[in-house]
Order: C-alpha cells, then structure tokens, then sequence
C-alpha cells in the first residue's frame, strides 16, 4: 500500500504543535513550586515540540490532505502511538528514576483515559500531575477529531481520519460537514469542562485541584487522587459534581446537538440515552439492595449514595471509586464488572462496547429467538422508529465478538505474570474498556505496577485498541490492508 507521506508528516507536526502548547502551563506550574527537574523536562519537550511543529506549518507547503479510507486507519493508529510517545518524555527525563516503558504506560493511560498508573502518585510530580491530567482531557473527545474539528485551515478537513479514531454506527444528525459537527461537539466538550472547573472552585477546592478533576472526570479518565487531596473526594459537593459532569460526559454528545436545534422530542426519545440513565438506575437499586441485605451498610440511603457513585464510575469507564468495593458482596462487584463491558454511549468520552451496540445486540437475540417460534416471519430490528440495517447489524455483530477475542488474548498475556486469575481477568477488561480498574492486587487506585514491563506493554496495546475500538490497529496486522487492490477469500 502506498503511504501519503506527507499527509502523516503533516498531521503529526500538528499534534507536536498542540502537545508543546498544552506542556508550556505545566511549566508555570514547576517553577512556582520549585520543581526543577520536572519543570526542566516539561520546558525543553515543550520547547522542541512548539519548534518542530512550527516548522512543518510554515515552512512545508503541502496542498489540502486527501488520504484513501484505508490510510486513515494507518494515521489514527501511528498519530495516538506517536502522541504517546511524545507525552512519555516528560516523565522519564523529571530525574525520578521511572523506566520508560513505565513512562510510555503513564503517557498512553492519559491519552486513552484509562486513568490507571504504574507509577506511585504522591512520587510524581504535581506539574506533571498536572500534564497526565491535560493528556486525559485531550485523550477524551480524541485528538484527531481535534485536529479536524478545530483546525480544518491548516488543511486537515478530512472526515474519515476522525472517524477512524471513533468508528462505529453514525448518526443521521451529524452535519454533512463533519468540521462544524466536530466543533460543536469541542465547543460542548470545554463548555463542560470549564462548568465544572468553577463549581468545583467555589467548593473546597484550589484552583490546581479543581483543573486536574475537571479534566479527569470530563474525560472519564478517572480522578488523580493522592496523600494530599484524598479527603477531598470524600466531600458530598465535590462527589456530586463529579457525579453530574461523569454522567453528562458519558452521555451521546449529539444529543446536545439536538437540545440546541430545539428538538426536545427527539432528546426525550433518544433510546439510548434512556436505555443508559435506566441501567444506572437499575444496577444502583440492585446493588444497593444487596450491601443492605448483606450487611455491608448499615444505612440503606448511604448504600444508594455508594452505590450511584460506583455504578456511574464502571458504566462511564470512568474508574474512581468512593469505598473499598473490593469488599463489596460478590453480587455486587459481578454487577460493576458487567458495566464495564456496556460502556457509556456512543459520541462520547465513554469507551467500551457502547450502550448503543449492547441495545442492538440484545434486539438481535430477540429476533433469533422469534424467528425459531416463527421460521417464515421476516422482522427488521427497530431503535425507535428506525430500522437498523442489516450492515449495521453485521458490523455491532462482528464489533462485539472482536472485543471478546481481543480480550481473551490480553488475559492470555497478562497470565505470563503468574498473579492471581481475579486479578489477570480483571486487569485485562479494565484495561481494554479504558476504564482502569480490577479486583485483588491492583485495588481501588488503578495501580498496576505489579506487572512486568513486558506485560506494561501488552496493557499499552489493550488501552489503544479500547481507545481506537479496535478497527484501526487490528487492520494493520492484515495482509489486505498492505496488499492493495487485494483481498483475501474467507
């Protein structure tokens, strides 16, 4: 397959650009705390990064991109590989000691919003605390869609380059020009984020604090907790604004798209943001129920407070948690950890399955079902109104047994490191659905640094093809893809 060389190139200039930009105020943040070697790290990366990136747009003339669909995919996978690689430096050069395979871990949980570490927090520095936090915010909508949406002058108005980096069923309320959709969709995405960075100021919060919760939790990363912020969360106020803004993110962006045009109905009648609010409702109740009957929670409304908090976290990929749920009845954390396979909704910061293909797959059983009772009946799946095509059908289909494959291979590597199975499974679903999180040795903080740096590097790999559903990084590895023109017989 030819590669456009000058696409990538220019593609990857930008993202250079916009990363040296978003360091230089963590800079600001190591010198007014004195963190030199961090502090140097971040300026010398923000300054070559800021440099190179404005060489390539000022001083290579390239035309106005066009790239075949399938080059998209090589892009999408190359561009969050490479901004991973660029976010890693940071970290290994703050003179802490950290392996770079444990930096590149940290760089691409950021990116991907898994919001996991190898890497004890209170040891890292709180400007590149800070950095981790921005890399979830520029991670959450996607970093492509970024470069398509906001800066379409510089050349970059390519529709399937963000669509790579967010395959999936699209929608018939998206813009014919996917720039204009993309902004509103950024311009809804920092509106939230900037919302919930003052309520969380006129709280208890400092203003450093609040950032590093805003871009965490508006991204679904998670939240950065230390020795020294801890207590925070623990607060009523700062729990429910991150409760709010996580569901609000979690949530189809489209259709705020459509509460601006007016179109209230069409809100109301959005299956499936009243198939998701219903599964938080439902899982809440039942989890609730079982921490009372078991004994857990003496209180039944803390066991509801409890239980919206944790059940918001797993089904938004988010990952923060508010009690040792590891403690939890196992009905309970059987519930959690099938949230986790459900995901948020599509157009979202959300990863895993989504809620959307989940309603689609479960109306195809039903049709397989009927069609046993009534061999000769022909019946379209519906999501509302509409009928859902059979190409449709086909790709939530092959989406779903994919994720499954894929995962059973990462819990197949991940069992090289001879920990326990709970913890392997575990790991390797929270991993792959980005939301961070397993049972028994990684516990409620995310922290996998148990693992060996070789299985760091398969959990990397898990937490871009979560990020990138897949598509874009499993279609590198075939033979079609680079043989042009060519297809290979099933």
């Amino acid at each position: 397959m030819k590669i456009n060389y000058k696409a990538i190139i220019k593609i990857l200039g930008m993202l250079t650009l916009i990363e040296g930009l978003f360091m230089f105020p963590c800079v600001i943040v190591a010198l007014n705390l004195e963190e030199w070697a961090a502090g140097g790290s971040l300026f010398v990366t923000s300054i070559v990064c800021i440099s190179i990136g404005f060489v390539i747009r000022t001083q290579l003339k390239f035309d106005k991109i066009k790239l075949k669909f399938r080059e998209t995919f090589f892009i999408a996978c190359t561009s969050w590989v490479y901004a991973s690689l660029i976010g890693a430096i940071p970290f290994y050069f703050c003179k802490q000691g950290f392996s770079f395979v444990s930096c590149y871990f940290e760089a691409v949980a950021g990116f991907s919003t898994t919001g996991c570490s190898v890497l004890n927090a209170d040891m890292i520095p709180q400007c590149l605390l800070m950095w981790r936090a921005l890399c979830h915010w520029l991670g959450g909508m996607g970093i492509l869609v970024l470069l398509v949406s906001v800066f379409p002058l510089w050349g970059i108005n390519n529709q399937s380059v963000a669509l790579a980096e967010t395959p999936g069923l699209q929608s018939e309320k998206l813009a014919a020009k996917y720039s204009d959709t993309g902004k509103f969709l950024y311009k809804s995405y920092t509106i939230l984020s900037i919302v919930e960075f003052i309520l969380l100021v006129l709280g208890p919060m400092d203003w450093f604090n609040a950032l590093l919760t805003a871009c965490s939790s508006i991204s679904t990363a998670g939240l950065i907790v230390t020795s020294s912020n801890a207590w925070m969360y623990d607060l009523l106020y700062v729990r429910a604004i991150v409760l709010i803004f996580t569901i609000l993110s979690s949530m189809n962006f489209i259709v705020y798209f459509m509460a601006v045009k007016g179109k209230w109905s069409e809100v109301i009648k959005n299956i499936e943001t009243r198939v998701f609010l219903s599964i938080i409702a439902v899982a809440t109740i039942l989890i609730s129920i079982s921490l009372k009957l078991s004994g857990t929670y003496s209180s039944f409304w803390q066991a509801i407070k409890d239980s919206l908090c944790q059940v918001v976290s797993f089904i938004s990929t988010s990952g923060f948690y508010v009690n040792e749920y590891n403690n939890w009845p196992s009905f309970a954390i059987m519930i959690l950890f099938l949230l986790l396979l459900v995901g948020g909704c599509s157009f979202s910061t959300s990863g895993s399955l989504k809620v959307i293909r989940v309603v689609i797959f479960f109306k195809l059983i039903k049709r397989g079902f009927l069609k046993q009772i009534h061999p000769r009946m022909v019946r379209a799946v519906m999501l509302g109104d509409k009928t859902v095509s059979s190409s449709s059908a086909s790709a939530v289909t092959t989406h779903i047994f994919l994720y499954l494959g894929i995962f059973m291979i990462g819990c197949i590597l991940l069992s090289f490191n001879n920990l326990s199975m709970e913890t392997t499974i575990t790991s390797a679903l929270g991993l792959f659905s980005n939301t961070g999180v397993a049972l028994n040795g990684v516990g409620n903080f995310g922290y996998f640094g148990m693992f060996n740096q070789f299985s760091q590097l398969v959990m990397t790999f898990l937490m871009i093809a979560g990020r990138l559903e897949m598509y874009a990084i499993i279609i590198l590895f075939t033979k079609s893809f680079w043989k042009h023109n060519k297809a290979n017989t099933i």
